[in-house]
């Protein structure tokens, strides 16, 4: 498994686990609030899958404000909500795997 393929994978799995915790229990409230929190992962999927580097580079400055986001969601809850503690981690991976991904060296075309 490559390493783009992980992190592919690992922003798939953080968008899903954050759809499902937010639309919990579905309303048209909260669909709203899955498009806001989701759209900005949703837009950086195809320069990601693409290996575009700026996009990898600004994904993971975005990562930071969602692990925060996040973290302060967990100790709100208290660890009550299972699925946020996934997408915590999931955000983390995801966040290590890019800055492994942006430190290589740029392939030559």
């Amino acid at each position: 498994m490559t390493l783009r393929f992980a992190t592919t994978a690992v922003h798939v799995v953080l968008m899903a686990v954050l759809a499902l915790s937010v639309l919990t229990p579905p309303t048209a409230l909260r669909l709203t609030l899955a498009l806001v929190v989701l759209l900005p992962l949703l837009l950086t999927l195809r320069g990601l899958r693409a290996g575009r580097r700026p996009v990898e580079q600004r994904l993971a400055v975005l990562l930071v404000v969602y692990v925060g986001g996040i973290s302060v969601e967990v100790v709100a809850q208290s660890g009550r909500v299972p699925l946020l503690s996934v997408a915590l981690l999931a955000a983390v991976l995801e966040l290590g795997l890019l800055l492994a991904l942006t430190r290589r060296p740029a392939a030559r075309e």
